[in-house]
């Protein structure tokens, strides 16, 4: 019962008939800028909780510390140096609030918190002339083994299996692909209500641009998983299996949006930087051997049998080392204070005022966020939008459209 629910598709008729008919609308010919509105370049960005943002927006003026940084940030302020919103690009995130408008700083987790969108938004929207959407599709704490399964990756097997029938046996029950499902509803759904979702919509019709991922970090993080009865290894297993399971979700996406050379991007998971190279050279450290592995599955996706239009984005180059150093000096602090009775503020997070306040400017969120850093956040989404573009640049494969 469980396989027969996990197989269905959960694009209606209805949705895919809306679906090609945008993405045939005005096929005519081309598009004079006098004629007609230009299609909408839709974009789908996608994963779980990096996707989502936890880039501090205090953060961003730490942006000019990188030339590609500086170069975002000038185009993210107004000339009296108010943050930007722009009408030529929207966001869409079902379930959010707000779930519609303008893009700008606050599409994160939170409304102080920035993600990938705000990057990637603003490279797309200098590159298109017309309107663009970005729907945005994610949910914390999702891996791609259970929660977005998708129905040709099959049931669990092997190690996967195990590690579900664990969770079981402490009343953790999850409901294989709900995750995915849920995505290929809020897209379809979008889509057919694009002309309450983008303003100035006038039925010209829309593209399908491009597919971007950024996730993983509940695949990898069970990297320490053993199996109770043999203490084998299972953890092992989950990250070995996701570049299987990732590139069965691209397949069955495509399949669902009728769009079969949809180009896609994966955004490396890259927590711990370029640094977590070298401490992966240490056998005895497990956690940075299981990081390098699971980079390494999300690299051999794009040229997974069969697959094509898939590009791998590396993004450690943008982690913030002195950001990683003050977090270290902040847990040791806190053990600290802990053993000395002293209570713990956002003003005492490190020994002195000065590396206390540097390190809130610099984010001051969880390791597994990248600390909180937006930079990092909106360098790595104008990384992922500038890999589609290059893919659907001349000489690269087109968007799926109807002209």
């Amino acid at each position: 019962m469980l396989r027969r629910h996990h197989q269905r598709n959960p694009v209606s008729l209805c949705a895919l008939l809306f679906i090609w008919l945008g993405l045939t609308a005005g096929a005519s010919g081309p598009l004079l800028a006098s004629d007609e509105p230009q299609k909408v370049a839709v974009y789908i960005l996608a994963g779980q909780s990096n996707m989502e943002g936890h880039g501090q927006l205090r953060s961003l003026p730490h942006l000019a510390e990188s030339k590609d940084g500086a170069a975002i940030l000038k185009k993210l302020r107004e000339a009296d140096g108010k943050w930007r919103t722009r009408s030529d690009v929207t966001v869409h995130w079902p379930g959010h609030n707000p779930e519609t408008g303008p893009l700008g700083p606050g599409w994160g987790a939170g409304s102080g918190e920035v993600g990938p969108e705000l990057g990637f938004g603003t490279v797309v929207g200098d590159r298109h002339e017309g309107p663009v959407l970005i729907i945005k599709i994610a949910w914390g704490g999702k891996d791609v083994f259970c929660d977005f399964r998708s129905p040709s990756a099959g049931p669990p097997e092997g190690d996967e299996a195990a590690l579900l029938a664990k969770e079981r046996a402490k009343d953790q029950r999850r409901e294989i692909g709900h995750n995915y499902r849920l995505m290929i509803e809020h897209i379809g759904s979008a889509l057919e209500r694009i002309d309450e979702i983008v303003p100035g919509y006038a039925g010209q019709g829309f593209e399908l641009a491009g597919f971007a991922w950024f996730q993983g970090w509940n695949d990898f993080c069970r990297w320490h998983e053993r199996d109770p009865e043999s203490n084998q290894s299972i953890g092992a297993g989950i990250i070995s299996a996701y570049s299987d399971n990732l590139a069965a979700l691209i397949r069955d996406l495509r399949t669902a949006l009728g769009a079969p050379a949809l180009p896609v991007v994966i955004g490396e998971m890259s927590v711990g930087g370029t640094p977590i190279v070298e401490r992966a050279k240490n056998t005895g450290d497990g956690e940075a051997r299981a990081m390098i592995a699971f980079r390494s599955a999300q690299k051999k996706v794009a040229s997974h049998p069969g697959l094509t239009g898939v590009s791998f984005v590396p993004t450690a180059q943008y982690w913030d080392d002195r950001l990683e150093e003050l977090r270290q000096m902040s847990d040791r602090w806190s053990n600290e204070k802990r053993k000395k009775g002293i209570s713990d503020t956002d003003e005492n997070s490190l020994p002195t005022k000065e590396l206390s306040d540097e390190f809130r400017s610099r984010g001051g969120h969880w390791y597994c966020h990248y600390n909180g850093s937006a930079p990092n956040y909106v360098r790595i989404g104008a990384a992922l939008a500038e890999a589609l573009e290059a893919k659907t640049a001349p000489g690269g494969a087109p968007p799926p459209a109807g002209d």
